[in-house]
């Protein structure tokens, strides 16, 4: 007889989030979120804010992505916390994603 494989229902059922101040903002790590974040991510270095701010919407939810962009955050500090959110979309680690973007960059 084969073994069966099943997944652990935590896995189905945990959200990554993202902490901003004292703030908590539930990530949307769902494959088809993630997809539609990875085809933006593409267009980043031709429209870094633009595409930033869609995946934002499509990670974090319009409203947490508005108040996000309320916050009119200091460049590095913004760019940084998407590296986090992408890391938290993705399960990678978030030095590795902030490397993947500025070789984009060059």
């Amino acid at each position: 007889m084969g073994k069966m494989y099943t997944l652990d229902n935590k896995l189905l059922t945990e959200t990554s989030e993202i902490r901003i101040g004292d703030k908590v903002y539930p990530v949307d790590d769902r494959v088809k979120t993630v997809k539609k974040i990875q085809e933006i991510s593409k267009n980043i270095a031709d429209d870094p804010y633009g595409s930033i701010s869609e995946a934002l919407t499509l990670a974090l939810g319009p409203k947490a992505a508005k108040e996000i962009d309320d916050m009119n955050m200091p460049h590095k500090a913004y760019q940084r916390m998407f590296e986090l959110v992408m890391a938290a979309v993705t399960g990678e680690d978030a030095d590795v994603i902030a490397d993947r973007f500025q070789d984009q960059e060059k």
